[in-house]
């Protein structure tokens, strides 16, 4: 009895000095709760192996120094968006608009991240993997305001917001630089029309909503656009409609078919409009008019680049 009372005593002073310590449960990490556009997910782990279904999750996703698993359509998306670069190795999805699903299962993501434009396939993708809608077109809100916000949602989703942040920031200053690089050889008063030709007669004339158009108006400068506009910030026009656009700065984004842009330079409707004859018409490298952040960032500069060569080139 003696002996086991001093035995019980013993052990109890080594619990107490840590010299033997009690067992403990391991403990079990919480998972976060994070919102999209169709309800909630949630992850104990920010994902590290994502799927994207458009260009401006893909440009968003590698801004945040993350490569997606799986992408759709690259040729398009090097056509088009160029930076920032795709990764080496990734599953080739396919059409943005249906992407391929037995491509999509054996790229095995952690998270699927798709926009409104395929929301209707929201049961199927879920059924492979958390799937998260965020978008920024197909509303009337800025397009600028909602890349911001989508840079915001995925930096929180992986862990990253500080490097979101950082991301904004850097694209806020480009275009801050390019509208001075801009106001200094056109004025502070100058308006600008973005347009993509599609063909001798048809173009998408940007409104203000409209990614471009919204950097333009983040630039402080007007929209000489004021017709109707679609949920993508744009309107269907024609080249009558152009006329519209009074003596404004007009930029055109490439790529454009070389006949195509012989057949419209040379008509004479053309020939007339304002802007044609007062030299304000600007050719601007590829860049996607549906794009994140980063592609906001780079049509300004590139619009910068446009404005100063044509103005040197009149002086």
């Amino acid at each position: 009895m003696r002996n086991r009372l001093i035995a019980s005593i013993a052990c109890s002073c080594m619990i107490a000095t840590g010299i033997l310590a009690p067992t403990i449960a391991p403990t079990i990490a919480l998972a976060e709760t994070y919102r999209h556009e169709m309800g909630t997910v949630n992850f104990a782990t920010p994902p590290t192996r994502i799927a994207v279904s458009n260009w401006s999750l893909t440009e968003t996703v590698l801004a945040l120094g993350l490569d997606p698993v799986a992408i759709p359509e690259a040729d398009g998306y090097r056509a088009w968006v160029v930076e920032p670069a795709l990764p080496a190795e990734f599953a080739d999805l396919g059409e943005r608009r249906s992407p391929n699903l037995e491509v999509l299962r054996d790229s095995r993501p952690d998270v699927i991240l798709i926009s409104n434009e395929v929301a209707m396939a929201y049961d199927k993708l879920s059924a492979l993997a958390p799937t998260m809608v965020y978008s920024i077109y197909n509303s009337d809100q800025s397009a600028l305001e909602k890349a911001e916000e989508l840079t915001r949602n995925i930096g929180k989703l992986t862990g990253r917001s500080d490097k979101a942040e950082e991301i904004i920031a850097s694209a806020n200053q480009r275009i801050a630089a390019a509208a001075d690089r801009i106001r200094k050889a056109v004025g502070d008063d100058a308006k600008f029309s973005v347009v993509r030709i599609l063909d001798g007669a048809h173009f998408r004339i940007h409104g203000t909503t409209s990614l471009f158009g919204s950097t333009l108006a983040r630039m402080g400068f007007s929209n000489a656009w004021t017709g109707p506009l679609n949920g993508w910030g744009f309107s269907n026009g024609e080249i009558g409609d152009l006329a519209k656009l009074g003596p404004a700065h007009v930029a055109y984004i490439e790529p454009t078919p070389d006949p195509v842009k012989a057949k419209l330079f040379a008509s004479p409707v053309w020939k007339a409009l304002p802007f044609n004859r007062q030299n304000t018409v600007y050719e601007v490298p590829a860049s996607w008019t549906f794009g994140g952040l980063l592609s906001a960032a780079r049509f300004a500069e590139q619009l910068a680049d446009a404005v100063t060569k044509t103005t040197a080139q009149g002086s």
